[in-house]
């Protein structure tokens, strides 16, 4: 079971790619790692990809503002299966 710290602040997530663009604040989880340092993970991932409208394999460029704790989704490109 993973120890979580109870004074991590929510991130917030700005969904920049959607149109018109959405802001949400997704619950976080954080650990320790074993060698040291923080794990970090949303509490419900299944459910951000869904209102993100991000499907597995698709490439996601984002940036994080550690100071802010604000996530960008700037761009999801979409995973294409090459035909050989």
């Amino acid at each position: 079971m993973a120890r979580l710290d109870e004074g991590l602040k929510d991130i917030t997530v700005r969904l920049m790619h959607l149109d018109p663009p959405q802001e949400i604040t997704n619950g976080t989880r954080r650990e320790r790692k074993s060698d040291g340092g923080w794990r970090y993970a949303f509490t419900s991932w299944k459910k951000f990809m869904k209102v993100a409208r991000i499907n597995v394999r698709d490439r996601v460029h984002y940036s994080f503002d550690e100071n802010e704790q604000v996530l960008s989704v700037d761009l999801v490109v979409p995973f294409v299966r090459r035909s050989h």
